[in-house]
């Protein structure tokens, strides 16, 4: 699908706008999350959101748009909390390092897993992934460490990678362990031995 049918149309400027399309982003939320993706369209989501569907044309081509958008605002908070963790917290070991970031990764998915679900089994291709500021302060933390990894970009996107793999297989198959302990104990132990390879 064309990037500019996946894009908005504009940015909200003004307040009223800005909670039309909050309102909007959450309508399409709600209906991925009740009804699955094949029952969301754009006269629906404009009557949960209790605006007129020209209003949802004024900022959106269409669902698929709303959907990346919503899935993009999740990638960003989830992309804010590790910000705000890597920006304030000293990391005594690669291990303690690697263990907060697998939890911020499990915390964010364990909040709401039925949408978690749809985002990962339900959708159409989305954009690939860009990567911001705060992966360079994931780089840096990483950096702090001896490691046995022959290039530090890469493993970041290798632990990346690997471990929404593994937490969004587990939205989908293992609901239940977001929850329990084991996955994210085994998670680390993976990336630490990948890490830590001699």
């Amino acid at each position: 699908m064309p990037r500019a049918k996946l894009s908005p149309r504009k940015t909200p400027t003004q307040e009223r706008s800005r909670a039309t399309v909050d309102a909007l982003v959450q309508a399409t939320a709600d209906i991925l999350v009740r009804d699955g993706y094949a029952k969301l369209t754009t006269n629906r989501i404009a009557e949960r959101a209790g605006v007129n569907v020209a209003s949802l044309y004024q900022f959106f081509p269409g669902k698929e748009a709303l959907v990346v958008e919503v899935s993009r605002r999740h990638v960003k908070e989830q992309r804010a909390a590790a910000r705000e963790v890597l920006s304030t917290r000293k990391f005594k070991t690669l291990e303690d390092l690697i263990r907060t970031l697998v939890a911020l990764g499990f915390a964010a998915h364990a909040v709401n897993p039925k949408l978690h679900h749809a985002l990962t089994e339900e959708l159409p291709s989305r954009p690939p992934r860009k990567w911001g500021p705060e992966d360079a302060l994931m780089l840096e933390a990483l950096s702090q460490f001896r490691t046995d990894v022959p290039d530090p970009e890469l493993a970041l996107w290798l632990i990346d990678t690997v471990s929404h793999a593994v937490i969004h297989r587990a939205v989908v198959e293992r609901p239940e362990s977001l929850s329990q302990g084991l996955l994210q104990e085994e998670l680390v132990t993976l990336l630490l031995r990948y890490m830590k390879r001699k």
